[in-house]
Order: structure tokens, then C-alpha cells, then sequence
């Protein structure tokens, strides 16, 4: 399967009269969106019946009808993340930077789902971090545990940012990767991704929820996603939690070839057809005896294989 064929197909531009205003989209709300022109305007858009899907981050031009917005046509688009529910296409973010993947302490940290987002990352080509949120909840010991528990990917070449908004300074590294880039933050549902906006943008208002006290799951508090523009500099993207991120679209070589520690490995097995779980000489599996490989990391590879 192509790449190519998950991204939105394009239909033919409608053709421009010179009247157009570039903008950029900010919310999406049904058949309305919400963009933000070069004089700081915010102007609500309706989208065209038939158009294609446009989301936040998405830069398009629109005309000015009876006192409205209609946008007109989206601009070619640098970089599109997205995930698939039900073989259908849910788009989340267009021309990121990087895509900022939160976790938080125990119950909430999930390797599984961290590995799904990196795959996915990799899948589009748009940089990942990790970002471990609400240290505050821990002791030394603990952040210590987690940091050696993660360490290994930092390892393979993924930043970590270790992140609380209680804590003086607690933003700032994320702050400081954040400027002059435009990001998404996605991750389950109660890490803390609604609170690093808040006060991130200081003064725009976020719906803010708590932990839900059945298994420690998160509430979901972003149902739209939305872009914030940072007084730092940048743009910062808020998408709604999700307790899962599938990825079975993805063919199994795409799967394989997005876990980045495997490469080097993958494709010296003595069998061509290898499937890395139990043939002689694999390669891969003699990578995890030597620890090159994390056998979590293998055995999250078996799980999304299925």
C-alpha cells in the first residue's frame, strides 16, 4: 500500500480571481472552520458542500461573501497526520513540525500506545517526542525508575522531555523545543495535554478535566482539535485523546521498517522471508539476546503485527 494513497486527494483548484485571503485554519467545526488571516482576524469560513476534509494547521485561501468566509481551495500541504478508525481516514493535524507524544506516570503510561504514535510518526515522516508529563506526581525514585524504564529510547535516537506544570520551570524545555515550529500534542485521554496548553498560551481559555477515578483512565476534555498560537512563538496543536492508536492499514514490511532500531538488523536473517519469531539465525532475535533491541519494543512489534 502507498503512502500516498493516505493522504487526501486533491480535486482540481477552483479558479482564483484575485479576490482570495490567505488564512490559516484553527478549529474545524462541522461544516465551519475557524481561520486566521494575516491581520490576526479570526474569521469563521464555511466549507463548500463536497470539499475536501480541511483541519487545523491547514492553510487555505477563502473569499468574503455577504459579510462570510468560503473557503475556496487548500494550499498544497508540507506534512498530514493522521489515523484510521473503521478503514476511514481521521485526519488530526496538517504542516507540523514535530508530533509531541504525552504520557504520564502509571496507570496512564503505555508503551504500546507510545509505540503506536512513533510508528505512525514514522510512517509520515514527522518528527516525535516523547514528552512525560505530571512529574510532579512522583518521587526521585520513581522519576528516577521511569527514566532508566524509557531510557532505552533516548537510546535509539527519540528525544524525551520530562514536563509539570507545578513545577517552577517545568515547561521550559518543552517550551523551548515548542517556538517557532508548529507541533501537535496527541496522547491518551488525562496526561495533561488540555493543562500544558493552558499555560502554555497563558490567557486562552482550555476545558480542563481530572482522572477518572475508575482504572486511573483519563476524561476525554478535547473533543475538536484546535490551534494555539504560543506569545513564545509557534504554534501548538490540541487533539482528542484516544485510548488506542490503530494501525492496521499499515502493511507489515511499513510496520517493521518504522521501528527504527530494527533496520540495521532486518533483511540479514537466513531466511529471506524471515518473520522474526522463531526461524534460526533471525537477526533480529539475536539483536534482543545482545540487547540491542528492547524486548518490550519486540514484543509491542508482535502486538501491532496482529
Amino acid at each position: 500500500m502507498s503512502k500516498k494513497k493516505h493522504f487526501q486527494k486533491q480535486k482540481p483548484p477552483e479558479k482564483l480571481d484575485g479576490t482570495e485571503i490567505e488564512g490559516l485554519i484553527i478549529g474545524h467545526y462541522g461544516t465551519n472552520v475557524l481561520v486566521k488571516n494575516a491581520n490576526n482576524e479570526n474569521i469563521r469560513c464555511h466549507l463548500r458542500k463536497n470539499m475536501e476534509a480541511c483541519i487545523p494547521g491547514d492553510r487555505i485561501l477563502y473569499r468574503m461573501q455577504n459579510n462570510e468566509g468560503i473557503v475556496i481551495q487548500i494550499l498544497p500541504r508540507d506534512a498530514l497526520f493522521y489515523r484510521v478508525d473503521r478503514n476511514k481516514q481521521k485526519l488530526i493535524a496538517a504542516n507540523v513540525d514535530a508530533i509531541i507524544i504525552v504520557t504520564a506516570p502509571p496507570p496512564l503510561l503505555s508503551l504500546t500506545l507510545l509505540d503506536s504514535y512513533l510508528i505512525a510518526s514514522e510512517y509520515v515522516k514527522i518528527k516525535p517526542v516523547i514528552l512525560l508529563n505530571k512529574i510532579d506526581l512522583l518521587s526521585e525514585k520513581e522519576l528516577k525508575e521511569i527514566k532508566e524504564y524509557l531510557a532505552f529510547y533516548e537510546k535509539i535516537g527519540y528525544s524525551l522531555i520530562y514536563s509539570s506544570i507545578f513545577l517552577e520551570n517545568g515547561l521550559t524545555p518543552l517550551s523551548n523545543l515548542l517556538k517557532d515550529k508548529t507541533s501537535v500534542l496527541v496522547g491518551a485521554s488525562g496526561v495533561g495535554k488540555s493543562s500544558i496548553i493552558a499555560a502554555l498560551t497563558e490567557s486562552q481559555h482550555i476545558m480542563i478535566g481530572e482522572t477518572s477515578a475508575h482504572g486511573g483512565l483519563g476524561k476525554h476534555t478535547t473533543t475538536t482539535t484546535h490551534l494555539y498560537h504560543l506569545p513564545s512563538g509557534g504554534n501548538l496543536i490540541d487533539s482528542p485523546g484516544v485510548r488506542e492508536f490503530t494501525l492496521w492499514h499499515l502493511p507489515p514490511e511499513d510496520i517493521m521498517d518504522c521501528f527504527i532500531e530494527f533496520k540495521p538488523y532486518s533483511g540479514f536473517c537466513k531466511f529471506r522471508n524471515c518473520s522474526h519469531q522463531s526461524e534460526p539465525d533471525c537477526e533480529i532475535l539475536k539483536a534482543i539476546d545482545e540487547g540491542k533491541i528492547a524486548p518490550s519494543r519486540y514484543q509491542n512489534y508482535l502486538k501491532l503485527l496482529k
